[in-house]
C-alpha cells in the first residue's frame, strides 16, 4: 500500500473499521523504514478518526508515544512507564495542564539549561507555548518578547496576562516598568522604549523577518536594531520562526547559540488544486459554499482583494444571516458607514482582516472566528504572521503578497495555518495557483553580516568594535561630519542618516520667512504645517506614496482635517463628497480614513515630526518644538491613551464615551486601573460595546 492509498483509507471511518490492524501496520512500517515524518503525518490522520480503530486504539496510542506526540496521549489509559514519560514532558511550575511533544520538550530543557536557541519549525509546532513555560519557570526578572505585528501584541498580551500580577506586562511606550516585567513589543517599539531595565531573556517571534530587507527595509532595519540592542545586554535568547534552510555561517559562534531546525509537525494537511474557470472569484464562492460550516481562512494579496472576496461571499449569502451578530453589524454601520461591506459580511458569519482595520475590531473578528460565530475570514498576511486561529481550511486565493509572487517559504507559512492541535488533526489547503518550487530560504542577519544592502541606519547604531572594516568606512562620514551631532542621528534610528543630513542642508537654505514658519510650537498655522509636511515628504519619506498620501500638501490637508473632524464617520462621509478626489465607494472611503489614522497619524507622522524638530532646533535654534503637536496627532487629537486603548480592545468610539472617567489620568497604567473599576452598566454602552468593554476588563 503506497502513501496516497494509506491517506485515502485513513480518511474513511468505514475503511478503518474494516481493517484497523492492517492500517496501523502500514503506518508502523514507515517508522521502521526511517520515514518518521511521513509516519507522523499518517498517525495524525489516524487520530482524526481515532474511535474507528476500536480495540486497536491502544496500538495507535503506542505509536503516538513512539513518535513523541505526547499531548495526544490519553492520560487515564497510560501504563506506569508511559505515565513517567508523559509527566517528563510537562513543563515545571506551569498551571495549565500543558504537555509538550518530544521536540518542544527538547527546546524547553535546553533553554532552561541556559542555551540560546534559534528554532526553525513548522507552523503547528507550538513554538509560542515554550515561551510561556520558560517564563513560568520564574528564572528571569525581565523578559522581552518581540512580535512582528501589533495584531500579535494583543494575542501575546492576553496569553501572558496569566502571569500577572507577578509580572507587569508592558506593551505601550508610555508604560513604566515594574519590579518584574514582560515587555511585548514590535521591533519599532523595542528600539524606542527608553526605560528598558537589564533584560535577562528575550524572544524574537517570526525571526526570519530580520533578513527581509528587499520586502520591508524600514521594519527589517528596526528588527536588526532591536536584536543588536538586546544581544548587547548578554541576555539569553530564543528566536523562533517557520522552516528555513540556514542562517549565516559564523553566527552561532559569534552569538553562542544553536540553530535548531526541525520538521516536527502536530497536524497534517492535504493540498487540493482548485479547477477554476475564467472567474476565480465565483469559483471561490462555490468552493466556500461547498465547504459549509468548517472554519476557513482565505488568503488575499491586499486589503482591496479581501474586500472584493468578502463582497462576493456576501452576495452569495443574502438570505443567510446570524441574529447573534446583528448588534456588532449595526454598531459598525453606525460608527463607520451604513454601506461598508464588513457589517453586512459579519451578519452572514463572514469577516475580513487586514492591517488597515482598527485594532479593536480586528481582535474582535479573530475571537469571533475562533469561537465559531464567524466561519469564513478573508485575510492578508497580517493574520498569517503568527496570529493563531482555529482554521481547518486555508484557501490560497492569490499567489502574490503585495506585488511579489509568493515564494515557497511564505507559501509554506500560509499553508501551515490549516489545522489546529486538538481541533483539526487534518487541515486542507485549497490552491488557486500552482505552488511555488520547494526551496526554503537562507535567512540573513544584516546586523551581523553587514552586507552592502544593510542600511546605514543600522550600522550607525553599532559599537565600533562590532563593525567590519567596510562598515566602518561607510559609517565614518556620519561620525566625523560637523553638520549634525551623531547623537541626534542615533536618537532617530528609523530615519536614514543621509536623509537627516540632506534635511540639514535644506534648512540652512531657509529664507527668513521659512525660518519663521518652521519655528512653531503647540499648534501650527496652515502655512507652517504645510511647509513642515513638505519637508517631511521631500526628505524623510523614501516611498513615493504611503497610506493614501502622495504629497506633502496632501499630508498637511489630511492632518488638518483630522484635527478639525476627529469623528471617524464624519471623515468617511467627507471622502465621499462630490469632487475630483472623491472615493469611488464607501469601502474605499472607509479604507482611506482608517489607513491614514493607522499608518500616518498614529505612527509615521509623529516620529518624523520629532526628527524634523530635533534637526530644526540644532540648525536654526530659537523657538520651535513639535513634540506637543506630534503627541496630539499620535492620539488622533483625543485624550492621551485613547489610541493605546484600541490595543486593549476598546474602539475609539467607546473610549470617547468613557473619556470623562479617564480625565486626569497621568499614564496608560492609571487609565487601565480606572477601567478595571468601572461598571459597564453605568456607562450607557449598547450591547456590542458592553461586550467589548467586558472583554477588555477580563484580561487587564
Amino acid at each position: 500500500m503506497n502513501v496516497d492509498e494509506l491517506k485515502t483509507h485513513l480518511a474513511n471511518r468505514e475503511e478503518i473499521a474494516r481493517q484497523p490492524f492492517a492500517l496501523l501496520k502500514e503506518i508502523s512500517s514507515l517508522f521502521n523504514a526511517g520515514s518518521e515524518d511521513t509516519c507522523r503525518d499518517m498517525a495524525l490522520r489516524a487520530l482524526e478518526n481515532r474511535e474507528a480503530f476500536g480495540a486497536y486504539e491502544m496500538v495507535l496510542s503506542a505509536l503516538i508515544r513512539e513518535l513523541g506526540l505526547f499531548p495526544y496521549l490519553q492520560e487515564d489509559e497510560l501504563s506506569l512507564a508511559d505515565t513517567i514519560a508523559f509527566e517528563y514532558h510537562r513543563p515545571d511550575n506551569f498551571d495549565d495542564p500543558l504537555v509538550f511533544h518530544r521536540e518542544q520538550a527538547e527546546v524547553y530543557r535546553r533553554l532552561l539549561n541556559g542555551e540560546n536557541i534559534i528554532l526553525s519549525a513548522p507552523t503547528s509546532f507550538g513554538k509560542s507555548r515554550v515561551i510561556d513555560a520558560v517564563i513560568a519557570a520564574r528564572r528571569y526578572r525581565n523578559v522581552v518578547v518581540i512580535v512582528p505585528t501589533i495584531a500579535l501584541i494583543d494575542e501575546t498580551r492576553r496569553r501572558l496576562s496569566t502571569f500577572s500580577p507577578e509580572f507587569k506586562v508592558v506593551t505601550q511606550l508610555s508604560q513604566q516598568p515594574g519590579e518584574r516585567n514582560i515587555f511585548v513589543f514590535t521591533a519599532e517599539r523595542a528600539i524606542a522604549y527608553d526605560d528598558l531595565p537589564r533584560i535577562d531573556f528575550f524572544v524574537i517571534d517570526e525571526f526570519y523577518k530580520i533578513g527581509a530587507l528587499a520586502e520591508d527595509p524600514r521594519r527589517t532595519a528596526a528588527l536588526n536594531q532591536a536584536f543588536y540592542r538586546l544581544s548587547k545586554s548578554n541576555a539569553q535568547f530564543y528566536l523562533l520562526g517557520p522552516s528555513v534552510r540556514q542562517i549565516p555561517e559564523g553566527f552561532e559562534q559569534r552569538f553562542r547559540c544553536t540553530f535548531y531546525p526541525t520538521s516536527f509537525a502536530t497536524v497534517a494537511s492535504d493540498e487540493v488544486r482548485v479547477s477554476s474557470s475564467t472567474d476565480d472569484t465565483q469559483t471561490m464562492v462555490r468552493l466556500i459554499n461547498e465547504i459549509g460550516e468548517e472554519p476557513t481562512l482565505i488568503y488575499c494579496r491586499s486589503p482591496r482583494s479581501t474586500t472584493n472576496v468578502t463582497k462576493a461571499l456576501v452576495e452569495s449569502r443574502q438570505s443567510q444571516t446570524s441574529p447573534a451578530l446583528d448588534a456588532a453589524a449595526e454598531w459598525m454601520r453606525h460608527n463607520y458607514h451604513p454601506d461598508w461591506t464588513l457589517p453586512a459580511a459579519v451578519q452572514r458569519r463572514i469577516a475580513m482582516h487586514h492591517g488597515k482595520l482598527p485594532r479593536s475590531l480586528a481582535q474582535y473578528l479573530v475571537r469571533a472566528f475562533n469561537d465559531g460565530r464567524i466561519n469564513v475570514l478573508a485575510c492578508t498576511s497580517t493574520l498569517i504572521e503568527g496570529v493563531n486561529t482555529k482554521a481547518k481550511n486555508v484557501v490560497i486565493f492569490d499567489n502574490v503578497i503585495a506585488r511579489q509572487k509568493l515564494d515557497f517559504f511564505t507559501f509554506n507559512n500560509i499553508r501551515g495555518r490549516s489545522g489546529r492541535m486538538f481541533q483539526h488533526f487534518v487541515g486542507r489547503v485549497f490552491l488557486f495557483h500552482e505552488p511555488p518550487t520547494e526551496n526554503l530560504p537562507f535567512v540573513d542577519f544584516p546586523v551581523f553580516t553587514q552586507g552592502e544592502n544593510t542600511p546605514d541606519s543600522v550600522l550607525v547604531q553599532l559599537d565600533d568594535v562590532d563593525l567590519t572594516d567596510t562598515s566602518r568606512q561607510r559609517v565614518d562620514p556620519y561620525i566625523n561630519q560637523q553638520d549634525l551631532p551623531v547623537e541626534i542621528i542615533r536618537q532617530h534610528p528609523s530615519v536614514e542618516p543621509l536623509a537627516l543630513l540632506e534635511l540639514v542642508q535644506r534648512l540652512k537654505r531657509c529664507t527668513d520667512h521659512e525660518r519663521t514658519l518652521v519655528g512653531w510650537t503647540t499648534y501650527p498655522v496652515w502655512q507652517s504645517l504645510l511647509l513642515t509636511c513638505e519637508l517631511i515628504w521631500d526628505f524623510l519619506v523614501p516611498e513615493n506614496r504611503l497610506a493614501g498620501v502622495s504629497s506633502g500638501a496632501q499630508l498637511a490637508f489630511r492632518v488638518s482635517r483630522l484635527r478639525q473632524t476627529p469623528k471617524i464617520s464624519q471623515r468617511i462621509a467627507a471622502e465621499l463628497a462630490p469632487g475630483p478626489y472623491a472615493a469611488d465607494s464607501p469601502d474605499e472611503a472607509v479604507e482611506r480614513v482608517l489607513d491614514f489614522d493607522r499608518t500616518w497619524a498614529s505612527f509615521e507622522l509623529p516620529r518624523l515630526l520629532r526628527a524634523v524638530s530635533a534637526v530644526r532646533t540644532h540648525v536654526l535654534g530659537g523657538p520651535g518644538n513639535y513634540s506637543f503637536f506630534a503627541a496630539q496627532v499620535e492620539n488622533l487629537f483625543r485624550l492621551p491613551f485613547q489610541v493605546a486603548l484600541e490595543e486593549f480592545g476598546l474602539p475609539l468610539q467607546i473610549s470617547d464615551k468613557i473619556a470623562p472617567a479617564l480625565r486626569g489620568a497621568e499614564s496608560i497604567d492609571t487609565a487601565l486601573d480606572r477601567i478595571r473599576e468601572l461598571r459597564p452598566e453605568a456607562l450607557r454602552l449598547d450591547s456590542f460595546e458592553a461586550e467589548l468593554f467586558a472583554d477588555c476588563q477580563s484580561v487587564l
